[in-house]
């Protein structure tokens, strides 16, 4: 109980930091009436938007941050999925969005507020000096 409390708490804290920047990030919110357990905050970078996930996270690993990609998106562009047949409805745009833009960041429940405030800051930096 105690270790789901406290990646909720870091989860939170990431969130309520980053919501600053949410004209270009797209940030997670829970279901309606959920109480997850995060495995940790998941960051899409707005599409509308030219910041490239990539520098974001060559940045973040230069600040020692680790983080991760999703693992979802457009499945249908996985290699595995060449010789299949499937269905596909509408363009799959969110999917994409997801597959190119997203990432995470931990919520691991060491983590120390010291610990977030530096991954918030390392990020608020990093947009600092792409948006313009």
């Amino acid at each position: 109980e105690t270790f789901t409390t406290l990646r909720r708490r870091n989860w939170e804290y990431l969130r309520e930091g980053l919501k600053d920047l949410e004209d270009y990030l797209l940030l997670p919110q829970p279901t309606p009436e959920s109480e997850p357990s995060w495995f940790g905050c998941p960051i899409t970078l707005d599409p509308n938007h030219p910041v490239n996930r990539e520098d974001l996270l060559r940045f973040l690993d230069s600040r020692r941050i680790g983080t991760r990609l999703l693992f979802a998106g457009n499945i249908t562009k996985q290699p595995a999925y060449k010789d299949i047949d499937f269905r596909v409805v509408g363009d799959l745009t969110n999917t994409d969005v997801v597959m190119n833009r997203s990432f995470w960041v931990g919520v691991y429940p060491g983590l120390t507020t010291q610990m977030l405030d530096y991954v918030i800051e390392s990020i608020t930096d990093f947009m600092a000096g792409k948006i313009q």
